[in-house]
């Protein structure tokens, strides 16, 4: 009873935190990335691309996760 109840509130819940991540979380703002860019001597694209593929990487397991 109590994992059936676990698992209907994530399946009610996951949309939100999956936009929220998507849109928010997971994204950092330009200043911080050219920062980050500055700090380690690389460009400020490479930086965005790592963020692209991390979010990636964090909504595909977010997806295939199941309580």
């Amino acid at each position: 009873m109590r994992q059936t109840l676990i698992r209907w509130l994530w399946q009610a819940l996951r949309p939100s935190v999956e936009k929220w991540l998507n849109e928010r979380a997971l994204r950092l703002p330009r200043a911080q990335r050219e920062a980050i860019a500055h700090r380690f001597q690389v460009p400020a694209e490479l930086v965005e691309q790592l963020e692209n593929a991390l979010r990636q990487i964090v909504l595909y397991q977010l997806e295939r996760w199941e309580p």
